[in-house]
């Protein structure tokens, strides 16, 4: 049985620092739809990044933050070998609170394949 290419979301695939996040929100462009928001930003490495900016006041408490967050990142871990080589900030709308998987599942979606047409080289 052949094995597909591994599906990770590794440490060199996150934005940590934050002058990386203040290069993506300055010079990056903006999508966005009812639940979420993307600032992406070209990038000199040959896979894409993904950095969350979900805030309390705008989701809640942590468990529901941390929900969000990990659905952000399996998400992002399926797609990323249909994303080009950017650096992705995700955000949350006041809508994503209430939100349900499958709704979230289909935003995220839908910011991928923005992402991937509009952005690629």
């Amino acid at each position: 049985m052949a094995a597909g290419p591994r599906l990770r979301f590794q440490a060199d695939q996150r934005l940590r620092r934050p002058a990386e996040f203040q290069r993506v929100y300055s010079g990056g462009r903006r999508f966005g739809n009812a639940l979420l928001t993307a600032a992406v930003h070209t990038s000199q490495l040959s896979h894409a990044r993904l950095g969350l900016s979900i805030a309390a006041r705008t989701i809640g408490n942590a468990v529901q933050r941390n929900r969000l967050r990990r659905q952000i990142r399996d998400s992002f871990r399926l797609q990323q070998q249909a994303l080009p080589p950017v650096d992705i900030v995700i955000g949350a709308r006041v809508a994503a609170r209430t939100a349900s998987g499958a709704e979230l599942r289909a935003s995220l979606l839908q910011l991928w394949e923005q992402i991937a047409t509009q952005c690629a080289r």
